[in-house]
């Protein structure tokens, strides 16, 4: 199943993004990178993040987050968190994770924000408004590529839990291999999961270029919105 989008044949059409680039992919952000692992005895392809959100959440075994009887707000992860952080397509830049105990209980619901090699700890998030609050936070922050200072409604909800780090540069604990192009090879660019262009079922092709995907699903929705895919 193959359908043809942007490329070439669409520039004159109006399209913003053809007709500006001339039937080349628009370059509106970097691209997506990739690191080579092995594991297993395999190789795989890893999309290197720009951070991390870890949502402590009942369903996945809090011993206070979540809880009514112990004071904390009730919420669904997934209705909560989940949804809002696929609606913002931050996936490629940003990984959603429920987890069970974060360890400071006493002011939960809690959070942390790994971002930009930064941990950003979260607390009292007992309000259901907060979510979108935070997530506008970390895409400002996204944004700007750098920490930015918490708006006035999370003043209150932010910490700093850990020491501050030894005064030196960043240092890579290990050295790691190439990045693969421009990380879309072998790589649905939805999903972030790899697969076999030779093999796979659902294909699109964009900028001159055959994209695999995973199933159905991750097609649609990269059709829908290609560019919001492509940059890390």
């Amino acid at each position: 199943m193959s359908d043809v989008t942007h490329g070439t044949d669409h520039v004159g059409t109006g399209c913003p993004t053809c007709d500006a680039a001339g039937g080349r992919l628009a370059a509106s952000g970097p691209r997506l990178a990739t690191v080579k692992l092995q594991a297993r005895g395999e190789d795989f392809r890893i999309v290197q993040l720009r951070g991390q959100l870890l949502v402590c959440a009942q369903q996945h075994g809090s011993c206070c987050c979540g809880w009514d009887d112990k004071g904390r707000m009730p919420f669904d992860p997934q209705a909560l968190w989940g949804d809002e952080w696929e609606r913002r397509k931050i996936r490629n830049r940003l990984h959603l994770t429920f987890t069970g105990c974060l360890g400071p209980c006493a002011v939960g619901n809690n959070a942390l924000l790994v971002l930009h090699g930064r941990s950003i700890w979260l607390k009292d998030l007992n309000q259901p408004d907060l979510a979108s609050v935070v997530y506008d936070w970390i895409e400002s922050m996204l944004a700007a590529g750098r920490i930015l200072p918490p708006p006035e409604r999370l003043k209150d909800h932010v910490y700093e839990r850990f020491l501050p780090p030894p005064d030196h540069a960043y240092e890579p604990l290990v050295s790691m291999a190439e990045a693969f192009g421009d990380g879309l090879d072998r790589l649905d660019p939805v999903c972030l999961m790899e697969v076999d262009l030779r093999t796979a079922r659902h294909t699109a092709e964009y900028a001159g270029r055959i994209i695999a995907f995973c199933a159905p699903s991750c097609r649609k929705q990269f059709l829908a919105d290609p560019s919001a895919y492509l940059n890390a």
